[in-house]
């Protein structure tokens, strides 16, 4: 009984912090209103999710892709045996 009760303080707790810390957030909207004005001149799409995914993510997204390739590389290196190739 002690147990369900600390837990749900617990969560009480969680919840009444993240319920302050979205009250006391600010939207920056600077960056949208860039998009919104400068997205078409500078990538010349005329959809805005795809200028953003293909000219401005672009490095993000080669980046995320090289780092997913190193881990399964790691992984696969240390999980290999002695004995055994791949």
């Amino acid at each position: 009984m002690i147990k369900k009760i600390l837990v749900l303080l617990m969560l009480f707790t969680i919840l009444v912090f993240f319920m302050i810390t979205i009250s006391d957030f600010n939207i920056n909207t600077y960056t949208k209103d860039y998009l919104l004005e400068n997205g078409y001149k500078e990538t010349g799409s005329q959809n805005l999710i795809t200028a953003v995914y293909l000219d401005y993510r672009l490095y993000d997204s080669i980046f995320e892709a090289g780092v997913l390739l190193v881990t399964v590389s790691g992984i696969i290196f240390m999980s290999k045996k002695d004995d055994e190739v791949l």
